[in-house]
């Protein structure tokens, strides 16, 4: 029997998934690695952890799931996106990876900022520059650490630095390479315009694949490391948002998905990129290397809810009992939680608003509002901001019904407000927990022939639960969202 190797390359680790060739998953293991802070505003990881933990991974994988190293057909990858890690001539790093969190560019993104313009690059790359991004990062190297700089062969994503190791070959994909914020979306090539502003030299930008095409194979050398058979196909893979958006079995334009976890987007494909004239969201490239996603992100999901159970049932003892018994907790409360609103500003708030200053609130408290009023408002607030982000992605095309997936889409209650929010039909697929690595499994399906391409991720990861809207909460959820939107303004405009 064969079987399809799905490695999601993460902030905290490592998970690699075992596929069957139809998309039932056989086992899985997960290897941590750290991540370090050398200073305010820096976040870096040793590429060392990350090969480390992959061939960790893979061998406990192959170990407990008793399969040989000669079943696995192809493997391939999700990952961590907007890294900058810069590599020499012969593949080794030459420092830490600074990774998505590190913020120390902010200087460099401004500057950037200050000679294109906000609405060149964003007309450009389809995003909305920050110190987050991979060109900044690149600019931040150049100018504190020159001689790094001079060494670097290549600029190169964690998915990435894994690949050269297997398979000895320096490359990255599409979907990768479109949220660093040099690329043109357009042309598909690197912004010799950005690149010119930024003084980074486009020779150090690596060569670009769809993520479903082979990057390679794994070599002897390699394959004695991890446990793989030298020989085996090696697929490209992509970002985590873009494999994300394929594991939800989404691969068509027009299709629709929320990602309700600790932070939280709403995605569409489209067949070319959505320039939003607010520029409330931005772009990324699919896995093809064709389609563009179109997408808005809230900062803080999750999160709003695991500090609403924590703050307001500090009594329990086990928070994992206020998760269980969510829809009970909150039943007596009516839509709207009594005039109760929370804007879920927790971090900041990326779409609609891109306002970094932006701060959580409670707005219409009373003596009458108990803690359930409160954790549902909190619920209804992440659902209300996440509305603005469906509005503005309504309006490029209309969104008839949307697919969920996260940790967030296991609680019906919560989905259901959502649903009752959107007045959208919410689809549900059966492997919530594996929507990244599944994306992942099916580059390596496609790029091994297994599968003819995108339009088997719905298949791959069926749909399970269909919840429909009450129609007779829209009343109620258009006042709140009027409201909700009103207050933004009055605090912050």
């Amino acid at each position: 029997m064969q079987y399809l190797l799905a490695h999601d390359l993460g902030t905290s680790g490592d998970k690699a998934v075992l596929y069957t060739l139809d998309g039932t998953v056989v086992a899985q293991a997960t290897m941590n690695y750290p991540t370090h802070y050398p200073f305010e505003r820096a976040a870096e990881q040793d590429p060392k952890d990350w090969w480390a933990a992959f061939c960790a991974a893979t061998k406990q994988l192959l170990s407990s799931a008793a399969i040989a190293p000669g079943d696995i057909l192809a493997l391939s990858f999700s990952a961590q996106m907007n890294s900058c890690l810069p590599v020499d001539g012969n593949g080794q790093a030459l420092r830490p990876a600074m990774i998505w969190a590190d913020q120390r560019a902010k200087e460099e993104a401004k500057a950037l900022e200050d000679a294109l313009g906000l609405d060149r690059l964003y007309q450009l790359t389809g995003q909305r520059i920050s110190a987050s991004y991979g060109i900044a990062k690149m600019m931040w190297l150049k100018k504190h650490e020159m001689e790094v700089y001079k060494q670097t062969a290549r600029f190169i994503q964690p998915k990435d630095y894994l690949i050269l190791q297997l398979t000895g070959q320096l490359l990255s994909d599409y979907s990768d390479a479109s949220h660093l914020g040099c690329l043109d979306i357009h042309t598909l090539s690197w912004s010799e315009d950005i690149l010119r502003a930024a003084g980074i030299d486009k020779e150090k930008l690596p060569q670009l694949l769809p993520s479903i095409a082979p990057a390679g194979k794994i070599t002897a050398r390699a394959a004695s490391a991890c446990g793989l058979l030298a020989g085996t196909l090696v697929v490209t893979g992509g970002g985590d948002g873009p494999c994300a958006t394929a594991g939800a079995g989404i691969s068509r334009p027009g299709q629709t998905y929320c990602s309700l976890g600790t932070s939280a987007w709403i995605a569409s494909l489209t067949e070319k990129p959505f320039l939003d004239k607010d520029q409330r969201t931005f772009n990324l490239l699919f896995l093809d290397g064709r389609q563009t996603m179109a997408l808005g992100a809230s900062q803080a999901a999750g999160l709003s809810l695991s500090w609403a159970v924590d703050t307001l049932y500090a009594d329990y003892a086990d928070k994992s009992s206020v998760y269980q018994g969510l829809d009970k907790l909150i039943e007596e409360v009516p839509a709207g939680s009594e005039g109760l609103l929370f804007l879920p500003y927790l971090m900041g708030e990326r779409s609609p608003w891109w306002n970094a200053d932006a701060k959580g609130s409670f707005l219409g408290l009373s003596v009458r509002h108990k803690r359930e009023a409160m954790l549902k408002a909190v619920l209804e607030g992440v659902g209300l901001n996440l509305a603005l982000i469906l509005s503005a992605l309504n309006e490029h095309r209309p969104v008839q019904e949307l697919t969920a997936i996260g940790g967030g889409a296991r609680n019906m209650a919560w989905l259901q407000i959502v649903s009752d929010i959107w007045q959208r039909p919410i689809k549900v697929p059966a492997l919530l927990q594996y929507a990244t690595s599944g994306g992942a499994a099916l580059c390596a399906g496609i790029g091994a022939g297994v599968f003819r391409g995108l339009d088997a991720a719905a298949a791959f990861n069926p749909v399970q639960t269909f919840l429909q809207p009450d129609s007779e909460k829209a009343p109620v959820y258009q006042q709140a969202l009027k409201r909700f939107t009103d207050a933004y303004h009055r605090l912050y405009d």
